[in-house]
């Protein structure tokens, strides 16, 4: 009986005609803070044209281990990306320890752990005056596991967009 209405729960869902255009809108949507997001990752810059900006921003890029990978200054847009390590000794060791014990218990388990990560840097730029620069910049990271899998963060903590802002109003306050 409980495997027939197990069968019959994919038919019942069929028969709201709507159902398909909730899905494609709850997946299409913006973050519910991506207002909140955007302006942490965005800035001005006074004093600065958008040329020189965006060269202090390819120089703390570089400087931050980056490799440049796009950049198309007549339409301010950057992009880089550094390749890490991603193991962590504490995951490798929790994920054996779970294996162990799954395999004491006769159940057989793959562990899982982090190996690398691609952190992914992109910078957009564009005049907000004569000489200011509004700024953005988002960073993400690819995170690959031992058994070839990927997922993405998209890392969105202020600390990343303010330090980043930071070391680029450092460089520009040193070239003056």
């Amino acid at each position: 009986m409980a495997l027939l209405a197990f069968l019959a729960l994919p038919i019942t869902g069929c028969q709201d005609p709507e159902w398909a255009n909730r899905a494609a809108l709850q997946i299409g949507a913006p973050r519910a803070n991506a207002a909140d997001i955007r302006a942490r990752q965005s800035t001005r810059i006074e004093d600065a044209s958008e040329q020189r900006v965006l060269a202090e921003v390819t120089q703390v890029l570089q400087d931050l281990g980056f490799t440049i990978e796009e950049s198309a200054p007549r339409y301010g847009v950057l992009a880089g990306s550094k390749d890490r390590d991603a193991t962590e000794a504490g995951q490798v060791v929790a994920q054996v320890a779970l294996t162990i014990g799954l395999a004491l218990l006769g159940v057989h388990y793959n562990p899982v752990w982090d190996t690398d990560q691609v952190i992914r840097a992109t910078i957009t730029t564009r005049p907000a005056g004569p000489r200011a620069t509004d700024i953005r910049v988002s960073f993400e990271r690819v995170i690959t596991t031992n058994q070839g899998t990927s997922r993405v963060e998209v890392l969105t903590s202020p600390e990343f967009s303010q330090g980043f802002f930071e070391a680029v109003r450092a460089g520009l306050a040193r070239s003056t």
